[in-house]
């Protein structure tokens, strides 16, 4: 642990503490002894740890890390001359705004800045909880002065139990759902841990060769903010645990609300399980389905009519066929995009002419590469030597090509139109994308934790690191197309706004610069970061 300027604290006045000096110059250190014992010929013998180094000065002591770990103190920040203050002064002010700081304070007390700090961390430096207070030292937080340690933070983990963070959902998802969709899909998350029983192998979505646990999210479909979340066994695929993971978002609060899901989740076990859960939804039918091909051929010629256009979606058309599947009564809708026709056509051609070049540079009959070339062609083995011949299969070709361009959906949901239900569906994404802040931006692709407690605790608070970074993402999308600029950018602007401490308050160290003010200006902080300065209590005031 570095401090910038010279952290001081007495030197303990406890059993074993001693001075020494050491090095050339002679500088004295503290050591604490941690372990007596008798060596072979039954000698006392003795085992110290430095706990600190002697300021001659004041006679008090510099600590280091052993120093707050064998005498449980948790540090606190100390008195430092300049503060990065942009990024963590409009962290603190989209929690107050969002209502996040409220709901966190209701069920966490004084943990909710713990976590709201660990939190603006992930953000910016990762998932990694190593630098975390060296971080923390360069940060100012407005009324928060604790300064917490790697140690610390597993720590709070631990402490964030379960039923608190399910209280938490309960009074976030009041907050925050509305009235319309809710997207849900699901990810998995590598894990070093071995005790933990639900890292498991199993299907890992990002090819990882670790075990896993599976994060299955909640998104609000019209304001795309994070509801809830739900962890479970790496091994259960996502149909299987599906109407458990319902039932789990029901008991806080998330009930009776329209679905939206792609094709991975299609089994019969699914749908009957969400027609008995949810209001109504939407969800992507796999092309390969005997029923989906059925459907095809029944109603799939002549959709490029003008009467069968999809409003506010050039060269898509949509067919709406009411259907029971699985005794569930519904619509499959049958979607063509003609511009995704043609150029799904262009790239099943250029493959056929890969593949044919493969083949041309080929002597011998492709035994182990067979599934590769089957698809598209018939190969003839030569009956007195390995060569063999190709010819390209016409037919399924054909087949191939006039299923290009052509998606299906099927929905419970009977009064949305074909253009709202593709808009649904589309802005799933908003999941996908959550994952992606999730395992890219904040390094969360990986848990380096090794006991289920501290884990539950670390997604919890990665969870909260994805609120908050949606929501600068969602205010600053449009500072960020204009300036064809990105939110590591943006952040290191915010960082830039450093304000200076002193014995009769806080000041800003140079003026806000125009891009600062047009990326404060998105969350209506100009002013407020201003005012902020002169009363920084104000920033965690309701």
């Amino acid at each position: 642990m570095v401090f910038p300027g010279k952290y001081l604290v007495d030197i303990p006045d406890d059993k074993g503490v001693h001075i020494k000096s050491a090095g050339a110059k002679g500088e004295k250190y503290i050591y604490k002894y941690v372990k007596y014992y008798r060596n072979a010929a039954g000698e006392p013998r003795n085992k110290a740890k430095a706990i600190g180094k002697l300021d001659p000065a004041s006679g008090r002591m510099i600590p280091n890390r052993n120093y707050f770990e064998l005498f449980h103190v948790e540090p606190s920040l100390p008195d430092v001359d300049i503060w990065d203050y942009g990024y963590s002064y409009l962290v603190v002010k989209v929690c107050r705004d969002i209502g996040l700081l409220t709901c966190l304070s209701r069920v966490f007390g004084e943990r909710a800045m713990d976590i709201i700090v660990m939190a603006a961390y992930m953000i910016r430096e990762g998932n990694a909880m190593d630098g975390l207070d060296d971080w923390q030292q360069r940060n100012y937080f407005p009324g928060y002065d604790r300064l917490l340690t790697s140690q610390a933070s597993s720590r709070i983990f631990t402490s964030l139990t379960g039923a608190k963070q399910n209280e938490f959902f309960a009074y976030w998802v009041k907050e925050t759902l509305g009235d319309g969709s809710v997207c849900y899909d699901v990810t998995s998350i590598s894990s070093y841990a071995q005790a933990m029983p639900a890292v498991e192998r199993g299907y890992n979505r990002d090819g990882e060769e670790l075990a896993q646990f599976n994060l299955g999210m909640f998104c609000d479909e019209v304001s795309k903010m994070p509801l809830y979340y739900n962890c479970y066994n790496g091994s259960l695929t996502d149909r299987t645990n599906l109407s458990y993971v319902l039932a789990n978002a029901k008991s806080v609060g998330i009930e009776r609300v329209k679905m939206i899901l792609d094709g991975g989740f299609w089994s019969e076990e699914c749908l009957t399980s969400l027609h008995a859960c949810c209001e109504a939804y939407t969800v992507g039918m796999p092309l390969h389905l005997k029923e989906s091909e059925r459907l095809l051929l029944a109603h799939g010629a002549g959709i490029e009519k003008y009467a069968h256009e999809v409003p506010g979606h050039q060269h898509v058309s949509c067919v709406a066929v009411e259907t029971v599947l699985y005794g569930v009564r519904g619509r499959v809708l049958i979607y063509y995009d003609s511009w995704n026709h043609l150029n799904q056509c262009v790239d099943l051609s250029h493959t056929i002419d890969r593949l044919k070049a493969e083949l041309e540079s080929l002597e011998r009959y492709p035994k182990s590469r067979l599934n590769r070339y089957k698809p598209y062609f018939t190969l003839t083995r030569h009956e007195q030597d390995n060569g063999f011949d190709y010819t390209v299969d016409m037919e399924k070709i054909d087949h191939m090509r006039a299923r290009k361009g052509y998606f299906l959906l099927f929905s419970t949901d009977m009064v949305s139109s074909p253009a709202d239900l593709l808009d649904y569906y589309r802005a799933k994404d908003a999941d996908e994308k959550l994952f992606s802040q999730i395992k890219v931006d904040m390094d969360g692709n990986r848990m380096r934790t090794h006991n289920e407690q501290t884990t539950d605790g670390k997604v919890f608070v990665t969870f909260v690191a994805c609120l908050i970074r949606s929501m600068m993402l969602h205010r600053l999308a449009n500072y960020l197309n204009e300036n064809a600029t990105s939110m590591k950018k943006a952040f290191a602007q915010l960082s830039n706004i450093s304000i200076v401490s002193s014995p009769n308050g806080y000041r800003f160290t140079k003026a806000l610069t125009k891009k600062q003010k047009q990326i404060l200006a998105a969350f209506h902080a100009v002013d407020d970061i201003i005012g902020s300065v002169k009363d920084p209590m104000s920033t965690l005031k309701s």
